[in-house]
């Protein structure tokens, strides 16, 4: 059921229409309701670090205290807040008593979803699965977004175009920069797959698969017109080329090198094909219009009004996804307000600030950056105990305290694809909202949830 709303979720529009979130919603409802029914079969009780369960329960308080504090409804037809009667008036409350409630469903499951990784993780054969339905749910995106390009589609290939726009969709997401975020987020692990196909016993037939999947990934971050997404895709190569290129490239033998390299000549032309027939001219010519563009666009306006509105925040904010509530206020009383509406802000971090306070923001970013962490010192351990065991030492320690021993080669491919993929979200969030749209949320929540896991990893078998 879980696999089943990762592949879902960007197919639906990628989660930015109200009936696809309902439908993402119920998914991961029914998906954790099955892992709470087969935790009470067995009587079994997850491993799951303290710390992440002590976040994720703070996390969800803040947000029911705004719930039931709440001060207001937010009525965008005559752009009006009609009061509530709350429990306090004095004390932080949400601002627009619908759409927190609303986003505290869909938060409320993604935070339990990071729990439910971190559990599933610890399965050798479970994390595989996990990490195969993202690969082929992101290969598929991948592949319909080559096709609209190279058909020159004038909207997502299903829909009948109304006008059109320049080309500011790709695949099922009706914004560009969405769809490259979801990208970036799984090029490491078809990348990682790939590298994972090509050291491990098997087929001819699989590793083409795979490599094909990641070529395709490739191929569609350099395709699609987000200029932010190019550029973190190409530094998400060079991380993966410095991580997995000694590795790999170790462990062919001289004739196999000399293969490699012929495959390597037939790759980059097999790219430019793909990206001839893909209207490749076009992400150049937007780089070229950059300097044109960057002092012009609104983006940067609206961070400016948003700076200003920080010290408002307060400690808990205007309440959980309020934001295009309690806005247009902050704009109108600007100094230069900016037209039209701004259903998100171009900043995810600021966004965050003024929707959850201080307070909430801190616990947000410990998630999110301590799950980062967490990873950084799992790889770090997992080093340590590959010297010391091949100098004869053993005995390394998890975390939590426990005697673990080296991973095996799946969990040494997928942990730095999680880390490499959050690190380039995190990135793009600084210029847009990836971290506002449900199906890039799903899958950052599966990587911390691999990210955060990685504390209680015990050794498994070498596969």
């Amino acid at each position: 059921m879980f696999f089943g709303a990762l592949i879902f979720a960007p197919w639906a529009y990628g989660g930015t229409t109200a009936t696809s979130i309902v439908v993402i919603n119920w998914l991961i409802g029914a998906s954790l309701l099955l892992w709470a029914v087969e935790l009470a079969i067995n009587r079994r009780k997850p491993n799951i670090p303290l710390t992440l369960v002590l976040i994720c329960a703070v996390l969800c308080l803040i947000g029911a205290w705004m719930l039931f504090n709440a001060k207001a409804i937010y009525d965008p037809e005559f752009g009006t807040f009609v009061r509530m009667a709350n429990f306090s008036q004095g004390a932080p409350g949400s601002l627009d008593y619908a759409l927190s409630a609303a986003w505290m469903v869909r938060g409320a499951l993604l935070l339990l979803s990071i729990l439910f990784v971190v559990d599933l993780s610890q399965d050798d054969k479970a994390l595989i699965q996990l990490w195969a339905a993202i690969v082929i749910s992101g290969g598929s995106i991948a592949l319909l977004g080559l096709l609209q390009k190279a058909t020159g589609a004038h909207a997502i290939l299903w829909q009948t175009p109304v006008g059109y726009s320049g080309g500011n969709f790709f695949a099922t997401y009706y914004y560009h920069a969405n769809a490259g975020a979801f990208l970036n987020l799984i090029l490491p692990f078809t990348a990682g797959f790939a590298v994972r196909a090509f050291g491990t016993p098997g087929g001819s037939g699989v590793r083409s698969l795979w490599l094909t999947i990641f070529l395709l990934s490739l191929a569609a971050v350099a395709a699609n017109t987000s200029r932010m997404a190019q550029l973190i895709g190409a530094l998400i190569i060079v991380a993966l080329v410095i991580r997995f290129g000694a590795r790999v490239v170790r462990g062919f033998s001289r004739s196999e090198k000399n293969v490699m390299l012929a495959g390597a000549a037939a790759v980059l032309f097999v790219m430019y094909a793909i990206g001839r027939s893909s209207h490749l001219e076009e992400p150049i010519h937007r780089w070229e219009k950059l300097s044109d563009q960057i002092s012009a666009d609104a983006r940067w306006s609206v961070s400016r009004i948003a700076l200003h509105t920080l010290p408002d925040a307060g400690l808990l904010g205007s309440g959980p996804g309020t934001f295009r509530a309690v806005f247009p206020a902050f704009n109108r009383a600007a100094e230069h307000p900016l037209p039209g509406q701004w259903r998100f802000l171009h900043e995810d971090y600021l966004q965050t600030v003024i929707e959850w306070g201080w307070i909430g923001s801190a616990f947000w970013g410990a998630l999110f950056f301590g799950g980062i962490g967490v990873a950084v010192l799992s790889l770090r351990r997992q080093n340590a105990l590959r010297r010391s065991q091949k100098s004869g030492v053993s005995g390394q320690k998890s975390l939590r305290g426990n005697q673990v021993g080296q991973w095996n080669w799946r969990r040494r491919v997928v942990l730095p694809s999680a880390f490499v993929a959050l690190v380039g979200v995190a990135l793009h969030a600084l210029v847009d909202f990836p971290l506002q749209i449900e199906s890039i949320q799903l899958y950052v929540a599966a990587c911390l949830g691999l990210c955060w896991g990685s504390a209680v990893w015990k050794v498994e078998s070498r596969k």
